[in-house]
């Protein structure tokens, strides 16, 4: 393999006769870790006591549990002069943080303290350092591959903080050494960063070049003036991951994608060409005539005013050209930008909906001067799609009602952190419509750009969301740097602005503000402004949003619509409910979780059955985004230490199914998409023990309940409720079986079994992503690989946990290991790339393989790290060179 600088060196030479590249700037990078520094908050830091006191103007924590939890959040804000802390369930209850704006009140139970908070600092001005020196000497640095997290490289400690899942915030160095070819001279270079987290400082042979203090968000500098054409450059980023914006695990490290471009100085800018697309037909078959109408904004940065012509042309999914169009001829002036607009028709175009997620492409290139010569051109993947929101009926895509069946998810998978792979963004968007998911919020930050893809080519809608509601220069910058990011995908249904306390208080002055941004850059896309309440109801801010966003508060819907019949609603996070894995009974003493029976939810919350079926029994609900989809590094309530990542996943951190996975399926598969009966728990206990088993079904009559072939009795179906028994335990067989009403007569369409293991005699292995068992040979493409504990008929014994060791050889390496627990405190990452260990807990690992550059058979291979007892298990996955991989997805609605 060539080494990096001379790999670039080589793709841009391929391109000097083009107008424009784009390259990825992944490889190859040199990394410095600074020494750990925690610095814990104490009750010394908060001298003023207001014990036994209300104090107004604060803002709500809904997710602390605890007066230390409490305080630890306030500390991690600078801003934050006090904290209070009730017991009380109710919703004035909890923890509330902030500055106080009002007198406080004497009212018992509240613990309480204050300190003052000195005034916002500027941003740290980057001085000299010898790290981002061109000539600093950084051979004995690390190297690695973007994307990278090292926080979650780091060791679990007690005292670090509790809602960043005891993980230590820390601060990183980047250094990249590339060439660019004397040839480029006389372009324009810049370069695209999707996500640092956070607070990055970036400099360009020894000179600095921008600063950045979202984690979140992309952003670009350009380096035309300072890179050096047929020399060596240098590339440095610092990186402070030390006082994270949310309070749950962030990460830390430059975890998405960075990007190298030029272009000629007449050019399109980044992100500006804006694809509305309007249904102007009667909708048929998922088709209807439609209008484009591109939006193209050209940049010239030369010296020269120069004539254009933007033509737009686009092609079906088949490359098959359905429109041209162009623009009218216009001067740009030199060092100006300049929009030009077309519009074109398409006949019978074919619409993206969550079943036939269609796409389109649209080449733009612009036609310079009097022989409107070809100059730089871009291409951009857009669908067509109608969009409705009523006030009484909820959404409507392509004018047919849907119903909002969402979850919200954050960013981190277990081996990885937030430096996730784009081919695992495949992976959990599917795993999502597996459950029978039609929707992503992507709380509470936007996304990387390779979910938003995922989303649009699988068919999932998405609610975007915007980090705070804040109007400060670089906030106002992170909100339109995703609106112009993420406008052209069809996917996306409706913004948000933010979420809970990021909405400062429901500031409503800031609110007025921020919107009009939303209708400058996406006047056309038909979507819907909205926010995640958690209270400020018939306040000023809830009258800026289009559409009303309510979090939690399922009781309060039907006061709600009465009081605002005008407004369309939908419950943006709901249930809250919290379970682990194959757990039956709640441990609130050593290992600290949580059953999985659905009886399990914080004082905000619901059950997931009251929180859906709240949804589903009301029309003018849109729909609901579920808290959460996957667990998360993080926020572990209602417990903390050893817990280090949540319970309100209905999926493990590791991409294992909880047993609400199959209550979501229950309810948002109909019996004739996919039936199904799914049993809980499992069936390995004690003679004489007495147990209560659930059932979900989606069928509509009735299941019946047999153990070792002798029927325990049937039950008739409740539309969005579990049906359960209480069984007295005999070892053997249990089954259901879910009938189905035709004619007058009940018919079995679904059954589940579960058995009686024996104790672990194997370990298996399977490739459970790809289910093709194939990666592509390009360095990214990523495997999960199931590891379960099995007995001797080959049955998952579902109550052992032993310690595995793995190693894997071939053209691959091993990037990360999982098992669900939220109170492990095994490592993330293994040994080596070659070598790891993590126990597979309550019967069940993960390891995430990913592919080299070099084609071949990779081989992984686990045994009992404490004895040859289960002898050893192996799994072959070929990668392949990309033009011969497959890349198969199973829609499944």
């Amino acid at each position: 393999m060539m080494k990096p600088r001379m790999w670039l060196a080589s793709m841009w030479g391929l391109a000097l006769a083009q107008d424009r590249t784009r390259t990825l700037l992944d490889e190859g990078w040199k990394f410095y870790l600074e020494p750990l520094d925690i610095k814990n908050c104490s009750m010394a830091d908060f001298p003023e006591d207001f014990t036994n006191k209300q104090c107004s103007g604060l803002t709500r924590q809904a997710q602390v549990t605890d007066a230390e939890w409490c305080q630890s959040t306030c500390c991690q804000d600078e801003l934050c002069e006090l904290w209070q802390f009730s017991a009380n369930s109710s919703d004035w209850g909890g923890c509330w943080t902030g500055r106080k704006s009002g007198d406080c009140n004497d009212v018992k139970g509240w613990v309480s303290r204050g300190r003052k908070a000195p005034p916002p600092s500027p941003p740290p001005s980057p001085g000299p350092n010898p790290f981002s020196s061109a000539d600093y000497d950084d051979s004995a640095w690390r190297t690695l591959d973007l994307p990278h997290d090292f926080v979650v490289e780091g060791q679990f400690s007690q005292r670090a903080d509790v809602v960043h899942g005891f993980l230590p915030g820390r601060k990183g160095w980047y250094r990249l050494h590339f060439n660019v070819p004397a040839a480029i001279d006389g372009k324009v270079l810049w370069l695209d960063f999707d996500g640092v987290q956070r607070d990055s400082h970036a400099y360009l042979n020894g000179k600095i070049i921008g600063s950045h203090l979202s984690g979140y968000t992309a952003f670009r500098y350009d380096i035309t003036d300072v890179v050096i054409p047929g020399g060596k450059n240098v590339l440095a980023i610092s990186v402070d991951a030390t006082k994270p914006d949310g309070w749950w695990y962030d990460g830390g490290g430059i975890y998405r994608h960075v990007w190298l471009n030029f272009a000629s100085k007449l050019h399109i800018a980044p992100w500006g060409v804006y694809l509305p697309a309007d249904v102007t037909g009667t909708i048929s078959q998922e088709t209807a005539d439609a209008t484009v109408a591109p939006i193209t904004t050209v940049v010239n940065s030369g010296s020269t005013d120069i004539v254009v012509v933007v033509q737009s042309q686009i092609k079906d999914a088949a490359g098959e050209i359905v429109g041209t169009a162009k623009s009218h001829a216009a001067t740009v002036k030199a060092g100006s930008n300049q929009s030009f607009n077309a519009e074109l028709s398409i006949k019978s175009a074919k619409l993206w909906s969550i079943e036939l997620p269609r796409l389109y492409s649209c080449e733009t290139k612009l036609l310079v001067g009097s022989e409107q010569a070809e100059g730089d051109s871009v291409q951009d993947t857009f669908g067509i799609r109608k969009l409705h929101w009523d006030k009484d009926k909820g959404f409507a895509l392509n004018d047919k009602p849907v119903k909002i069946k969402g979850f919200a998810n954050h960013q981190d998978f277990a081996g990885v952190g937030v430096a996730v792979p784009d081919s695992l963004q495949k992976y959990r968007v599917w795993k999502m419509k597996d459950m029978g998911a039609n929707a992503w919020r992507t709380a509470h930050n936007p996304p990387t750009p390779a979910l938003l893809d995922e989303c649009d080519k699988q068919g999932m809608l998405v609610w975007d969301e915007n980090h705070r509601n804040r109007d400060s220069h670089d906030m106002v910058e992170d909100l339109r740097s995703m609106l112009l990011r993420d406008r052209n995908h069809p996917s996306i249904i409706m913004w948000s602005l933010c979420n809970e306390a990021l909405c400062e208080n429901f500031n409503d002055t800031t609110a007025k503000t921020l919107k009009p941004i939303f209708s400058e850059l996406d006047p056309l896309g038909g979507r819907p402004m909205t926010a995640a309440m958690n209270g400020g109801y018939g306040t000023a801010f809830q009258d800026t949003l289009d559409v009303m966003g309510v979090n939690y508060h399922h009781q309060l819907y039907d006061d709600l619509h009465k009081h605002f019949p005008d407004q369309p609603m939908i419950g943006s996070e709901t249930s809250s409910d919290y379970s682990d894995r194959s757990i039956y009974k709640n441990d609130n003493q050593k290992r600290m979780h949580v059953s999985a029976y659905d009886v399990n939810y914080p004082a905000w919350g619901a059950t997931a059955e009251d929180a859906w079926c709240s949804i589903a029994q009301r029309s003018f609900m849109s729909g609901a985004f579920y808290w959460t989809g996957f667990d998360y590094k993080g926020e572990p309530t209602p417990y903390a230490w050893p817990n280090v990542n949540s319970h309100f996943g209905v999926i493990d951190i590791a991409g294992f199914p909880k047993d609400n996975f199959y209550y979501h399926q229950s309810v948002f598969f109909s019996p004739e998409e996919r039936p199904m009966v799914h049993l809980l728990p499992h069936w390995n206990w004690k003679a004489g023990e007495t147990i209560d088993v659930w059932a979900y079904t989606n069928v509509g009559h009735s299941v019946e309940l047999i153990l070792n072939n002798k029927s325990l009795g049937r039950q008739r179906v409740t539309p969005c409720r579990h049906l359960n028994w209480t069984v007295p335990f005999v070892a053997g067989q249990l089954k259901a079986v879910a009938y189905h009403t035709v004619d007058g007569g009940a018919f079995p369409v679904a059954s589940d079994v579960i058995s009686t293991s024996g104790p672990t005699e194997a370990i298996n292995l399977e490739t459970e992503w790809p289910d093709s068992g194939k990666l592509k040979a390009d360095g990214t493409d990523t495997a999960l690989v199931k590891v379960s504990l099995v007995d001797h008929q080959r049955r998952l014994v579902p109550t052992d946990s032993k310690q595995l060791r793995f190693s894997l050889s071939g053209p691959g390496k091993i990037i990360g290991l999982g098992n669900g627990d939220p109170s492990s405190h095994e490592p993330d990452k293994p040994d080596t790339p070659k070598l790891g260990t993590r126990t597979a807990w309550n019967g069940l690992a993960r390891v995430v393989v990913q592919s080299t550059k070099e084609p071949g058979t990779i081989v992984l291979k686990a045994e009992s790290a404490d004895g040859p007892g289960l002898g050893f298990a192996a799994i072959t996955i070929q990668s392949i060179s990309e033009q011969t991989s497959e890349d198969r997805i199973d829609f499944f609605v």
